[in-house]
């Protein structure tokens, strides 16, 4: 219990540190610029360490590899808590990220953490498989990523449109928001593209009755995604349709890692 306990009180010290300058953003001057990097960095590798090590002890188990509904969420959290963590020094679209994604990572940490459950697998020997959820994860967490820059990229178009936009030493370039944006879901979709792959050739049940709405989900997915980026590529997308596209994208992908565990 001792580690996600320090695993949240780690994120939420980053937290602390980071909300007061983003939810006063109006009021944030040369003075009063963004929060210092070096201290949110060590403070997120350290949540994002202890994260690591609550995973370990709750996903990897004796008999196996303990895969239920909380373990995969809170295994995904880590993907993009560490993605933005890494990506902070370079890149300063990484805050509002950060915030949303460090909020989400407590609460799968106290759901994980504290709610027990068993859905055992064997991937030791299944080395095909375990690439192809490997992917699966981190495709679906980079997605969710890419979303979460596709609401940023909103919101800035809409303040420039509106006339509003103010000067923050913390907020970051429309362009580059949207060129991050757009090299998240590329990445993304090269990812998932290995999945729907992988997933034919290393798993001979692929298209059985009882993983065939996986296959038709994620399909589905692929091809909103690969619409989104040849818009935004060819025609310039931006604003409410590439969101539009990004909520419709993760939702079908959702549908499909997800759906039937809480059917069946």
């Amino acid at each position: 219990m001792l580690l996600p306990i320090l695993a949240i009180v780690a994120y939420s010290l980053t937290l602390l540190w980071v909300a007061p300058t983003l939810v006063n953003l109006e009021n944030t001057t040369l003075e009063n610029k963004k929060p210092n990097i070096s201290l949110v960095f060590g403070f997120g590798l350290l949540a994002v360490i202890l994260h690591s090590a609550t995973l370990y002890n709750e996903l990897l188990l004796i008999s196996g590899q303990n895969f239920t509904v909380t373990n995969v969420i809170s295994l995904m959290s880590f993907i993009m808590s560490a993605c933005v963590t890494f990506a902070l020094p370079k890149w300063k679209t990484a805050w509002f990220p950060l915030i949303i994604v460090y909020a989400f990572a407590i609460c799968s940490v106290a759901v994980a953490g504290f709610v027990q459950g068993s859905f055992i697998r064997n991937l030791e020997e299944n080395t095909g498989l375990l690439f192809h959820l490997g992917i699966a994860l981190f495709s679906y967490a980079l997605f969710f990523l890419a979303l979460i820059y596709a609401i940023q990229l909103k919101w800035l178009d809409h303040k420039l449109k509106s006339k509003k936009m103010f000067f923050c030493a913390i907020l970051p370039p429309l362009m580059s928001v949207e060129r991050h944006f757009f090299t998240l879901t590329v990445a993304a979709q090269v990812m998932l593209t290995l999945t729907l792959i992988s997933g034919m050739v290393y798993l001979h049940n692929f298209f059985a009755p009882e993983h065939i709405h996986k296959a038709i989900f994620s399909s589905l997915a692929w091809v909103v995604y690969s619409i989104q980026i040849l818009g935004q590529w060819k025609l310039h997308w931006r604003g409410k349709r590439v969101l539009i596209y990004s909520i419709s994208g993760i939702m079908l992908l959702t549908i499909g890692y997800f759906g039937s565990r809480f059917i069946h």
